[in-house]
């Protein structure tokens, strides 16, 4: 047992295999040495974190189900194509775009964050966990995607507890592909976000998801959301406008 499974074990948390079969229960199959891969990840995340705040010093004994199993349900309940571009938008300690790397081989992931401090350590632990289709970007987004081979670069988009629905659609113009889905991770109430965006870009529209789980009610008691947008149907003189 891994010294993070203990101390999940000991605090009465959720540890890895717990998770496991959660996400198995919601159609998402890890390969053994895939969830190897997680189980690793979860203690370099944790030792790193003893350095720089990455997550909540209080949560460190809770990163499989606060933070493991929230980027992963995105998989469980969203549509994620085979062999995509994603953009990780505020990436900060690498979630959720790293677990979703790690899990998905198949997609290639860009960690994106303007602070130099989380990329260095977000760097670090792809290198020490051999993660090849992951790669860190360091900069602003609304100014990496004036420039090539960023601008118009993504087709899928994740964003965890970074900025109001409004600023990431206008920080992530750019970096878009004009047909992006961008899938913003949200705890609690948040209409009013939705508002503000519905009237800076008109044709707005929004797939709102409590997360619910198969065999694991927190996130929906906790009030825990996948906000979808489809960039679609944002008309385009709205973005002219905030580009």
């Amino acid at each position: 047992m891994t010294k993070t499974a203990i101390q999940a074990h000991e605090s009465g948390a959720l540890g890895s295999e717990r998770i496991r079969r959660i996400l198995q229960q919601n159609g998402l199959e890890v390969a053994g040495e895939r969830w190897a891969l997680l189980e690793r990840w979860a203690e370099l995340l944790r030792d790193h974190n003893q350095r720089i705040n990455l997550v909540s010093r209080k949560e460190e004994g809770l990163i499989w189900e606060k933070h493991l199993l929230p980027c992963l349900a995105l998989l469980c309940l969203r549509e994620f194509p085979e062999d995509v571009d994603v953009c990780d938008f505020g990436t900060g300690g690498g979630l959720p775009g790293l677990p979703i790397a790690i899990v998905r081989p198949d997609v290639r992931v860009t960690l994106l964050d303007s602070r130099q401090k989380k990329i260095t350590v977000v760097q670090q632990m792809i290198e020490q966990l051999g993660v090849e289709n992951a790669q860190t970007l360091l900069g602003r987004g609304e100014d990496l995607g004036k420039v090539r081979p960023w601008r118009e670069r993504f087709p899928l988009l994740t964003a965890r507890a970074v900025a109001p629905l409004s600023d990431l659609l206008r920080w992530t113009h750019q970096l878009r592909t004009p047909d992006a889905v961008l899938h913003v991770f949200k705890g609690g109430e948040f209409w009013d976000e939705v508002v503000q965006a519905s009237h800076l870009f008109p044709g707005f529209k929004l797939n709102k998801s409590l997360m619910v789980l198969k065999g694991y009610s927190g996130l929906a008691e906790n009030q825990k959301f996948i906000a979808s947008v489809h960039v679609s149907t944002i008309l385009p003189k709205a973005l002219r406008r905030h580009s």
